[in-house]
């Protein structure tokens, strides 16, 4: 979703994914290209570049290698959550002029604000739909980062059994 709004505000719009396994349907969003963070290389060209990013990511990772990334000024914004604390490099920030904040949810108004927007830009999320017998092997999945889009369980199809 982050990657359909940016694209809608205007922006240039990178992908920073493990691999680039997810780069023809990031492309097919509207992202520019994806930034491997398992490339040495990729990361090191990229550094410094970019205004800056949405952190979706709520599994372990490290930070220090997202705010290399951003430019002097530029602002990490994170909205999943880590189930652990995470690091920052405050001496890289102080210098930078680095911001991090963090969001939620947003009150009513602003959820439709939102969806006001997304319907303006037809913008919609993509997802698998699974049936509930398969909720165990999705969260396999999840744990082996085998997932491209949310999965949404088909309840009233799960119900009917």
């Amino acid at each position: 979703m982050a990657v359909k709004f940016g694209v809608a505000f205007g922006c240039e719009v990178f992908v920073i994914s493990r691999s680039k396994a997810k780069e023809a349907e990031a492309i097919a969003m509207g992202a520019k290209a994806i930034i491997p963070s398992g490339d040495e290389a990729a990361l090191k060209e990229a550094a410094g570049t970019l205004d800056g990013i949405i952190d979706t990511v709520s599994a372990k990772h490290d930070i220090t290698t997202l705010t290399t990334l951003l430019a002097p000024r530029g602002r990490l914004v994170m909205v999943g959550l880590p189930p652990q604390q995470p690091t920052l490099n405050h001496f890289d920030m102080i210098l930078r002029n680095l911001t991090v904040s963090g969001s939620v949810i947003g009150n009513l108004a602003m959820t439709q604000e939102m969806l006001d927007f997304c319907g303006q830009h037809n913008i919609t999320a993509d997802v698998e739909v699974i049936d509930m017998d398969y909720v165990n092997k999705a969260m396999v999945r999840m744990e082996e980062g085998d997932v491209k889009f949310r999965f949404v369980i088909d309840i009233n199809k799960s119900l009917a059994l």
